[in-house]
């Protein structure tokens, strides 16, 4: 048995009478009561979506991915069970009840009561909530992820699967972290050793978790280093004292390849634990960033003279940046490189669609001035850089310059000048 569409129908108002029950249940100080009534009647009041651009609030459930909403749900469903389904099971009505979420499992005596009484039953204890049955058929029920079967008196259960799913998850040769591709396979494989599953039922899921490996490209013995770890660490946590584990903080690092680990391998004697963060998703692959029309960032403003540019910063809209360049040169006012560039050597300028070119979108703040530098350092390289730019800093000789990040001529909108690079011996 399920309940259907749990959040979206539990009644706000029931949410709250149960809330007090509970509270006044446990001997709470009346002020605390009603100081916490008020801020969880304000947060369920607070519940709006939005459809078609339009914004609605909603007037009954709740919002299904609140951190509060599964809590919330737990506090009335456990009033209900409380109130109504305690009595049935006082009353060897129902053998056998347990709940997961929105998930129910009851075992009853067909003697006494009707699988139908006790559907009847339960749907009338909230009209906001509808409750399906799901009977067993050969003496099998589905439960959860589970698929409990009756034999000869005995309960046998074994790994169940949805007809829908499928054995799709993050391929082999996928740009993510390596202990993101194995997340699935280290939770299928804790699932089949901790279940209590018969033999027969552990060899099909193991043989299923195989051919899930294969049709994702791994190879075999990965997965069975990692059934093997698994075992092991099972094992030495029925050994430990879990109180003695202490806790570690953790960092995170944005993944874009496995160079990363060169990285994190300074971190081994640290305490602490690092997490990574994905770079290839399908969210980022099916979203589209708005353009930004007037972007800031680091630019380049070319000399219609020669083959050089000067490199500049701002953390404005960078046409507003060139015509403020622009300004400058009719007001015969000296006050940037560019303009004396300009000034002092009688060169040509032109529109900002012929010399203006953004060469990092970014903020303002330290992050855009380490980018001005590297850009600034690479143009002095090749010789791009006007004269009248020279602070640029030696720190970049040492780095090596990804080819995407090297510098660009002037007079040429997309192709890349010799890569950037610097050895030693």
């Amino acid at each position: 048995m399920d309940i259907k569409d749990l959040f979206t129908n539990l009644p706000i108002k029931n949410i709250l009478h149960t809330t007090a029950f509970w509270l006044n249940n446990n001997n709470n100080d009346r002020t605390l009561i009603q100081q916490t009534l008020y801020l969880l009647k304000t947060v369920l009041e607070q519940i709006y979506f939005q459809h078609n651009n339009q914004i609605y609030q909603s007037n009954e459930g709740i919002t299904m991915g609140s951190p509060i909403s599964s809590t919330l749900a737990e506090i009335y469903l456990q009033y209900l069970e409380e109130k109504y389904i305690k009595h049935c099971l006082e009353q060897k009505d129902i053998l056998y009840y347990r709940r997961y979420v929105d998930d129910l499992l009851l075992i009853y005596d067909q003697n006494k009561i009707s699988a139908d009484k006790i559907h009847n039953f339960i749907n009338h204890i909230d009209i906001h909530l509808e409750f399906k049955t799901s009977e067993e058929i050969n003496n099998t029920l589905p439960y959860v992820d589970l698929s409990i079967s009756r034999n000869n008196n005995n309960i046998e259960m074994e790994i169940y699967r949805k007809p829908t799913h499928t054995d799709i998850m993050i391929h082999y040769t996928s740009n993510h972290p390596h202990n993101h591709k194995l997340a699935a396979f280290i939770f299928y494989i804790n699932r089949m050793i901790s279940m209590p599953i018969t033999c027969q039922a552990t060899n099909r899921e193991w043989h299923e978790i195989l051919t899930m490996a294969r049709n994702n490209g791994f190879p075999e013995h990965i997965i069975h280093e990692l059934k093997k770890k698994l075992i092991t660490n099972k094992t030495k946590a029925t050994q430990t004292n879990p109180l003695q584990k202490q806790s570690n903080k953790w960092i995170t690092f944005t993944f874009h390849g496995p160079p990363v680990h060169k990285v994190i391998n300074l971190f081994p004697k640290t305490g602490l634990k690092i997490a990574f963060r994905p770079t290839n998703t399908i969210f980022q692959q099916l979203t589209q960033k708005p353009k930004n029309s007037k972007p800031s960032g680091i630019y380049q403003l070319k000399c219609n003279s020669g083959n050089r540019a000067y490199v500049g910063q701002s953390g404005r809209a960078i046409s507003l940046r060139h015509k403020e360049h622009l300004r400058y040169i009719k007001n015969n006012n000296p006050i940037s490189a560019y303009t004396m560039h300009i000034l002092h050597n009688r060169h040509q300028y032109g529109p900002a669609d012929e010399t203006l070119k953004l060469l990092k979108p970014c903020n303002k703040g330290t992050k855009m001035n380490c980018w001005e530098a590297l850009y600034m350092n690479m143009h002095y390289k090749q010789g791009l850089l006007i004269s009248e730019l020279t602070d640029t800093n030696t720190l970049f000789d040492l780095a090596i310059i990804p080819r995407d990040l090297q510098a660009t001529s002037p007079n040429s909108s997309s192709q890349p000048i010799a890569q950037y690079t610097h050895t030693t011996g």
